[in-house]
């Protein structure tokens, strides 16, 4: 057997293929718990200020994960100011 993917072994079972890299880390983005603005507020995960920033930049009707926030937040302060 030169090619086992999707192909049986000899005992009759289909073998187990590790995932890849990239469906890894799509399955660990997806799994990544969402929050609402409100309870960004009450986070101990950023500063006060960081809490007002996101108060302004977040919208109340959608949630976000941690990472989405902190990604919201540094392109904010990348901003020119004008």
């Amino acid at each position: 057997m030169a090619d086992t993917d999707n192909q049986e072994t000899e005992t009759g079972a289909t073998p187990v293929v590790a995932p890849t890299k990239k469906e890894t880390a799509t399955s660990a983005a997806s799994v990544e718990p969402r929050f609402a603005k409100v309870q960004f507020q009450e986070s101990h995960q950023f500063t006060q200020i960081e809490k007002d920033t996101l108060n302004v930049l977040l919208a109340d009707d959608q949630d976000y994960t941690i990472s989405e926030a902190r990604r919201v937040l540094a392109e904010w302060l990348k901003k020119e100011v004008k």
